[in-house]
Order: C-alpha cells, then structure tokens, then sequence
C-alpha cells in the first residue's frame, strides 16, 4: 500500500513539474549537451557514497568492525532499497544485513543509522553560513524549506543529546509506550528500546572520531556538487560552482524525507523548486539536467547497489520481506 501511494505521489509531483516545462525548449538543451564530460563527472557521485559509506563505519567501530569494502557494500544495498521502496525501508535493511551477516542486533545498530541520518543534515549549517554569500534575490518557499529543515535537524540533535546524557529518563519515555504493546510482546520491546538508548551515545567521549564523521560529511557534499555542477554547465548553464553547492545541497537535505520509488516526480518537483524559482537557473534547462542526472544516478545506484548484494550474497527479497522484526533479536 505504501508503494502505491508513493507511486501516485511521485506521479502528481512529475505531472506538477511538466506544467513548468516547455519540451521543445527542454529537448533542445539535449542537442548541445557534453555527455563525456557528465560521466566522467559522475564518479564524483559514487566517490560521495563511499565517504558516507566510510563515515558510518566509523561511527559504527564501537559495535562491529567492518572493513571498507563490506561498509560500503551495506550502505549502497540500503541506498538501492531506498530507492524502491517509498519509507526509507534501506535504512532499516542496513541494521537487517549486519543481523544477518555479522549476529549484530538491530536495536544496536539501528542508533547508528540514526546518528548517520543525522550527519546528513549537519549541512543545514553550511547553508546558513552561505546565505549571505549567495547574491540571488531566493524564493520565500526556499526560506521555508531551509528553517523546516533546520527545525528537524535541532529536533534530531537534542533527541540525541537526551539520549546520551539522560539515558534512564529517555528509557522510561520509550518505556511509557510498552502500555500500548500486548502483554506478550512487552518484555522484547523494553530490550530494544534499552539497548536503542544505549547505541545513541555511541559517539559519547570520541571526539577524533567525530571531528572524522563530521569532515566525511562535507567531503561528500562537495563531491557531489562537482557531479551537478558539471551537469549544469554540461548542458550550457552559466553558473558558478558556489549557487550549485547552495542548491544542491539543500536538495540532499531534503532526502532524509520519504520519497517515491526511485525519487520520481520528486527529484524534477525539489530540482525546479530549488534551482530555477529559488536560484534562478532557466525551468527547462534545469528540467534537462535532472532528467538526465536522474537517470544516470539511477543507473550507478541500482548497479552498485546489485553488485553490493551479491558481493554481501543477500537476496533483495530476503531483506525485503523478512519477519525479522525490530524486537525479534
């Protein structure tokens, strides 16, 4: 049901999206397009990946080592998953995989995707301090967005904080819910919602570590705003590196938020939303560019992600339809 109703999502935000469009204009940004340039560019994307990938890894020390090859192999699957299913069910199938693949619990394992969650929108922080650099009178639906966002990353971080520093007072707030549990289940819950507690201060006293977590993430951001810049200007856009880190990265934050499968209708929505009303940039042009950046992204995710199961020998449908609940440990 959750697919059906993010399919029809994505398509009412790709029907939104095409009222904006004027295709003659749009298909012929397509006629002078550097495609060589783009895929070259593209590894930049997948070199993004990788340093979250390494990111959740260190994060994650304190529980499982996990060499680089088998942490990136996990963080693509979920990525994959993500991308099919509309409830950001691969964030939930990385904990599945280290349970099945490393006997790790999930009520363990599943604060460190929270806390990697959370590193994705500490670049709330770089789009503050850039506000006063960027010259282009922006959209007022661009304000709403960033202090939404900044809201929810203030929510995320004092949830955090709570947790690390009142870890009894946070058990018993969790615990309050185990009235609404039947009876049977009540003792599994109040294991996973204790053990939850005790993942989030999982970068408690490691200040290294986090100084690492924190520069991977705005490594990442950069890289992977060298890929969107390299589309834009691919396809004739006069502008600078500095709008395109802007945008793009106040796009990446709003990924933290269910999208349809395979981000369609939402990436074409968010892209002309942010880039042409807020920043500027030509609809069709920018219409251009996320089509095709879109599809190429799509490829390396469902490609990388495909070869990450079988390296981890995991079958999709396994992770997918598996009853191994978040309490079953």
């Amino acid at each position: 049901m959750n697919w059906l109703l993010g399919i029809l999502a994505g398509l009412i935000l790709l029907f939104i999206w095409s009222r904006f469009i004027d295709f003659s204009e749009f298909v012929a940004y397509f006629h002078k397009f550097d495609l060589t340039l783009v895929v070259v560019s593209s590894l930049m994307y997948v070199l993004a990946y990788l340093l979250r990938s390494i990111r959740w890894k260190i994060i994650m020390e304190p529980i499982v080592k996990l060499s680089v090859i088998d942490s990136f192999a996990m963080f693509m699957s979920g990525l994959f998953i993500n991308y099919l299913i509309p409830v950001r069910a691969g964030d939930v199938a990385k904990s599945v995989i280290l349970k099945f693949k490393r006997s790790v619990h999930i009520s363990l394992s599943l604060p460190t995707v929270l806390i990697d969650k959370i590193m994705d929108l500490f670049p709330i922080i770089i789009i503050l301090v850039m506000l006063p650099l960027i010259t282009i009178k922006m959209d007022t639906r661009l304000y709403i967005i960033i202090i939404g966002l900044f809201v929810i990353f203030l929510a995320f971080i004092a949830f955090l904080y709570y947790s690390t520093n009142h870890k009894e007072k946070a058990s018993k707030f969790l615990l309050f819910f185990l009235h609404f549990i039947p009876h049977k289940y009540r003792d599994k819950f109040a294991f996973f919602f204790r053990n939850f507690v005790t993942g989030m201060a999982i970068m408690q006293h490691r200040n290294k570590h986090t100084f690492f977590v924190i520069l991977l993430t705005i490594a990442s951001v950069l890289s992977e705003a060298v890929y969107i810049y390299a589309v834009f200007r691919a396809f004739g856009a006069e502008v600078s590196y500095l709008t395109i880190l802007f945008g793009y990265t106040l796009m990446n934050l709003t990924y933290i938020l269910p999208t349809p499968p395979a981000q369609i209708g939402s990436n074409q929505f968010m892209w002309v939303l942010i880039f042409s009303f807020a920043l500027g940039i030509n609809e069709n042009l920018t219409g251009a560019a996320v089509i095709f950046s879109h599809l190429l992204t799509t490829i390396w995710i469902f490609l990388i992600g495909t070869l990450s199961l079988i390296f981890l020998k995991t079958n999709i449908k396994e992770v997918i339809t598996n009853k191994v609940s978040l309490i079953k440990e």
